[in-house]
């Protein structure tokens, strides 16, 4: 299946650039996407999957056309 992949500027995937439709085995969750961008640092609790504009867990089901935001929420004082 085909999902297009979207991250902001600050996270740097390997290979892969933000807008990219990648393709994935059916019944992917976002978890795999994010192993399969090899995103696994410590920051990985972090990240928020955005699913079609929605907010989602790393659990969720993805499904041909799906559009995925990889959302790393950036704090500092």
């Amino acid at each position: 299946m085909k999902i297009t992949l979207e991250y902001i500027g600050f996270l740097k995937i390997e290979g892969i650039k933000s807008g990219t439709v990648v393709e994935a085995p059916n019944g992917s969750t976002a978890a795999s996407i994010l192993d399969m961008c090899k995103l696994t640092g410590s920051y990985r609790k972090y990240i928020v999957p955005i699913i079609n504009g929605e907010r989602s867990s790393h659990d969720r089901v993805l499904k041909d056309g799906d559009r995925m935001f990889i959302y790393l929420p950036v704090g500092g004082g």
